[in-house]
């Protein structure tokens, strides 16, 4: 009966393709033991923690949603929306929409080169100071003249116009939500279209992403620092197109080349991070990582080493549990 039942699996599995669940990969195993562990240990991100999802060599290990949201829940990626116009931009460069990223930024706002002479300043700001977050532009993140910025009827403009220069562009790493939003507009003003536009054509399409939300500044320009919603195995999908050099289904999606220099231009941004074309690398882990991170605790990871892509994401509405979210995500790495 057993050699029977044996041989119409055999026949089964040549025949149609089937499959027997095999046994767990051990590191899977550890893995999930140790996430159940962390969020009963922390009461606190495991009320933050929406999903968390690894692929392993291009196969789903693990997927799994929490606190009501689902597979088809949209999640706000925060700043993870910088790293996907960064993309945008690699790809704009691709398909000469845009020169290169030597271009000054003032070449695309002509609109608001009038009345100040702060604009002075900023002549010779490229989009690679933009990329590198070295624009030299004062800003902190976390003043009041930020919401200034955000809801001002033409934000683009009020940076170029008002904001002062605290140094000489790319010199100084400073983090500056304004600086990627500058980005957004560079790509609507050299196509000819809106940043989603471009992110639908080039990226979402090819990737047959359908399921976007995008929300826009007070001009109708799509925010290139925070606002773009999308579900966890899709933002996975994207990590998993990175790590395979920029192709999909045989078609090149993101410029391969473009793909290693943003690491390449990677530099010494913080203690704990390299800061790279809006896309941030792992300083001194074993396995190298690079990876794109949100407010909250949204985060991609991308470890070629172990041909693993990692995807969290979580409740954005305030930073209480993201340096936590992030902790548990390095943990993963290294037990996969």
């Amino acid at each position: 009966m057993r050699s029977i039942l044996s041989l119409l699996i055999t026949l089964s599995i040549f025949v149609f393709g089937f499959k027997t669940n095999p046994k767990k990969d051990l590191g899977v195993i550890e893995v999930e033991k140790h996430i159940n562990e962390t969020l009963r240990n922390n009461s606190l991100m495991a009320n933050d923690i929406h999903s968390i999802l690894i692929s392993k060599k291009g196969e789903v290990t693990y997927s799994k949603y929490f606190n009501q949201y689902t597979a088809d829940s949209l999640n706000n990626l925060k700043s993870i929306t910088k790293s996907i116009i960064g993309l945008l931009v690699g790809i704009a460069i691709e398909e000469g929409y845009v020169q290169n990223v030597q271009q000054p930024i003032l070449d695309f706002f002509p609109e608001c080169q009038s009345g100040t002479s702060k604009l002075d300043d900023k002549k010779t700001i490229t989009i690679e100071n933009l990329l590198l977050m070295q624009s030299g532009i004062e800003w902190n993140n976390r003043a009041l003249v930020k919401d200034e910025w955000w809801f001002n009827e033409n934000p683009h403009c009020f940076l170029l116009r008002e904001f002062p220069m605290d140094t000489i562009p790319g010199v100084k790493f400073s983090y500056n939500s304004g600086a990627a939003h500058l980005l957004s507009g560079i790509l609507s003003r050299s196509t000819g279209k809106t940043a989603l536009d471009v992110a639908s054509e080039h990226l979402f399409k090819p990737l047959n992403i359908k399921a976007i939300r995008w929300d826009r500044d007070q001009k109708g320009e799509y925010y290139g620092n925070s606002e773009l919603f999308l579900r966890p195995d899709n933002l996975l999908l994207i990590g998993q197109v990175l790590l395979n050099n920029g192709v999909y289904q045989n078609k090149q999606i993101v410029p391969q080349h473009w793909i290693k220099k943003m690491q390449e231009k990677s530099y010494d941004a913080t203690s704990l991070m390299n800061y790279g074309y809006l896309w941030m690398a792992s300083k001194n882990d074993d396995p190298y990582f690079y990876f794109a991170g949100g407010s909250g605790g949204q985060h991609l990871f991308i470890v070629p080493e172990k041909e693993v892509v990692l995807v969290t994401t979580a409740h954005w509405d305030n930073a209480r549990s993201t340096l936590e979210i992030m902790s548990l995500g390095r943990e993963l790495i290294d037990r996969l």
